[in-house]
């Protein structure tokens, strides 16, 4: 009998640390910075890689089917330019730094997945840019004059990045995320 119990509770055992490497793999797999320098994360450049397996896991696991690739691409920040984490507490200014793609969307979601609350979105469709055609956008938990996205109050957040796969650097979010003040 004892024997019939330690067995069972090595096989839970390696079930268990297979179901979690599984999942930590599922989740580290293939995130790569877009471009240096910039705090964009995305998986669409390992959809075509070895481990896509993983990059498609992520994906179904938050009840979404993936990116196609050379269609529609995705980044997301959880800090801002100069590396600080993005949290409620603060403000943000987020500006464009080159022309936009024909359909774009940024959004805050109030946790690292796709699931998590979504707070506030902003488009191509819905935003206004100035006279020089720059895009300013304010991330803050009190409204701005202008185009404002709200931020979940004091807790860390994500940015979220969506636009057609078209263009001279498809999939390259052109905004920079300046930190404005916290309280």
């Amino acid at each position: 009998m004892r024997r019939f119990i330690w067995a069972t509770s090595y096989i839970a055992g390696g079930i268990a640390a297979g179901c979690f490497s599984a999942f930590v793999m599922i989740q580290q797999a293939g995130v790569k910075p877009v471009a240096a320098g910039t705090p964009w994360l995305s998986r669409a450049a390992a959809m075509a890689e070895s481990n896509a397996y993983y990059v498609r896991s992520h994906y179904l696991l938050e009840g979404r089917l993936p990116p196609a690739p050379g269609q529609l691409s995705e980044a997301t920040a959880d800090t801002d330019s100069e590396g600080h984490p993005l949290t409620g507490n603060c403000s943000y200014k987020i500006t464009s730094t080159a022309p936009l793609p024909r359909w774009w969307s940024i959004a805050i979601i109030a946790g690292s997945s796709a699931n998590a609350e979504l707070q506030a979105t902003a488009d191509s469709d819905t935003i206004v840019r100035d006279a020089d055609g720059v895009v300013r956008i304010t991330a803050a938990q009190d409204p701005a004059p202008g185009n404002w996205l709200k931020t979940p109050d004091r807790r860390s957040f994500t940015m979220l990045y969506s636009s057609l796969a078209s263009g001279p650097k498809p999939g390259l979010p052109p905004f920079t995320i300046t930190q404005a003040g916290c309280l």
